[in-house]
């Protein structure tokens, strides 16, 4: 680097603190980044003026003379910004850029440093109806993923070249100044992430992106008994991510759908049914059959018997007629409750016909007095 004006090229007044140039750096590293279409010796450039003027002493040593090149260790070994520091400065920096710093993993030059583990997962919400829930079903969704490209094995490039830096060692070797003090710093190459290769051109069938789109069909089986909040998990299905060695898990979640038609009338609680049947008041008092319409199970309606003398709000039991309980040949029950609407025709005959009524009814029964089908509330068959 030429003795430019290191503030002129960061953009600064001599008097600036540390935060304004903080602030400064990254602003021009972000506008003249290479992967974003910048100069590569321009941004070089800045990463040389952001080393010399953050650290205290160098500025120093630059403010009286005004010169780069007394300054301790040069700039590193292969020009690198960051070369005579004693830490991976690009593993700090390299978030502001989405993980795409010069060196860093992903960054062109990078080895794609990869974390052990999965990447995040993905979770989908699918709406079921009951029925689905009751006889089990078997469907098929297709997922839309990303894949390593199989070409260039997710690097992007089409081709790896012995690394410059280290001349293929990985390692490098270079003295720091720290203050008065002059050490000898080993470790990975940062340019190649310690592989002593790196990666050039641009991946042909992934147009180096490094991932390539592909479809992926899903197989669900729901089993007969499950309920909305269960899960199913296709493991590693997400698409692959260059920040892991293992993509995330697909995990479908079960909900439950609007119902249409007849079977809105019925609810589910766990392995119970319920629902509600409006019968008029000689029916009542009379006992009648009626069919369920909308049950999972019975397509055709569930007929069931009315008991005589059946009350306004009362809820029967009817066995077996519930949800089935998952993974056995067991089922839960059904709780019908019954409401008692008198017609405008009964309720005309019981205001003209009211002396005959309590000569036929002399007495509103007690509960003693029911059937005991009416007082247990529960219906022996259908």
């Amino acid at each position: 680097m030429s003795d430019r004006d290191l503030y002129r090229v960061l953009g600064v007044d001599r008097s600036a603190d540390i935060s304004d140039i903080k602030s400064a750096y990254k602003q021009l590293a972000k506008e003249h980044h290479p992967d974003k279409g910048g100069d590569q010796e321009k941004f070089k450039e800045i990463g040389q003026a952001y080393e010399i003027l953050s650290d205290d002493g160098r500025r120093k040593m630059y403010d009286m003379t005004g010169s780069t090149s007394e300054q301790p260790n040069g700039m590193g070994r292969g020009g690198d910004p960051f070369g005579g520091m004693p830490f991976p400065m690009h593993e700090m920096f390299g978030g502001m850029f989405g993980g795409m710093f010069p060196g860093g993993p992903g960054g062109p030059g990078g080895s794609g440093r990869r974390r052990e583990g999965k990447s995040p997962g993905k979770t989908q919400e699918l709406p079921l109806r009951i029925i689905d829930y009751y006889k089990g079903r078997n469907l098929s969704i297709k997922l839309g993923r990303h894949t390593f490209c199989n070409y260039c094995k997710g690097s992007g490039a089409s081709s790896t070249e012995t690394c410059g830096d280290c001349g293929g060692q990985g390692q490098i070797r270079q003295m720091v100044q720290m203050g008065p003090i002059q050490m000898l710093s080993h470790g990975p190459c940062h340019m190649c992430q310690g592989k002593g290769k790196k990666h050039t051109g641009k991946c042909d069938p992934c147009q180096g992106r490094g991932l390539i789109p592909e479809e992926k069909n899903l197989d669900i089986k729901i089993e007969a008994g499950m309920m909305s909040g269960n899960t199913i998990v296709f493991p590693g299905m997400c698409s692959d991510n260059p920040g892991f060695t293992e993509a995330g898990d697909v995990t479908i979640v079960l909900r439950e759908a609007d119902e249409e038609g007849d079977s809105r009338g019925w609810v589910r609680e766990g392995n119970r049914l319920k629902t509600s049947l409006t019968i008029n008041l000689t029916e009542a008092l009379l006992g009648t059959t009626k069919v369920l319409k909308g049950h999972p199970g019975f397509p055709d309606g569930v007929p069931i018997e009315i008991p005589v003398g059946v009350q306004n709000m009362w809820t029967g039991t009817i066995p077996t007629l519930g949800m089935p309980v998952r993974g056995t040949p067991k089922f839960g029950e059904a709780y019908v409750s019954i409401l008692v609407i008198p017609t405008q025709e009964e309720l005309d005959a019981l205001k003209k016909q009211t002396m005959l009524i309590k000569t036929i009814l002399p007495s509103i029964p007690s509960p003693e007095q029911c059937p005991e089908s009416v007082r247990s509330g529960r219906w022996s068959g259908l």
